[in-house]
Formats: C-alpha cells, structure tokens, sequence
C-alpha cells in the first residue's frame, strides 16, 4: 500500500505547478523534520523532494539533517 501511494506522489509532481511544488516542499519538509517520523517515511520523503528539486530546479532544499537521521 505505501508503495502505491509512494508511486502515485512521485508521478502527482510531474504536474504541479511551481506554486503548488514550493508548497508541497514546505509541507514535506515540516513533515519530516518530526520526531515521530519513521525512517521508511523520511527514506520515501527524501525520494520526493529529490523528483521536486528535478522538477523545479531553482528550489534549494538542504537535505543533509534529514539524511543524517536516516543513518
């Protein structure tokens, strides 16, 4: 089940405009900066912003805290 909602989020950022991924990203982002946020949940959201910052390339995300919890 994650790995369908997974796929269908990678394929809803094709489409965004860049409002709704600067938005998107903020949302993401406030969601994995949590403490109860699972490794797999912040492995798959890293997945995310990396399509993001594909799709919208003048967004700078800075990733290292979030990967540095990841192990």
């Amino acid at each position: 089940m994650i790995d369908a909602v997974q796929q269908k989020e990678l394929e809803r950022i094709d489409t965004l405009t860049v409002a709704e991924a600067v938005a998107y990203v903020n949302r993401l982002m406030s969601r994995l900066n949590r403490s109860d946020c699972s490794d797999e949940e912040r492995q798959k959201g890293l997945e995310l912003l990396g399509r993001l910052t594909e799709r919208v390339r003048f967004l700078n995300i800075t990733l290292a805290p979030l990967i540095s919890r990841t192990g």
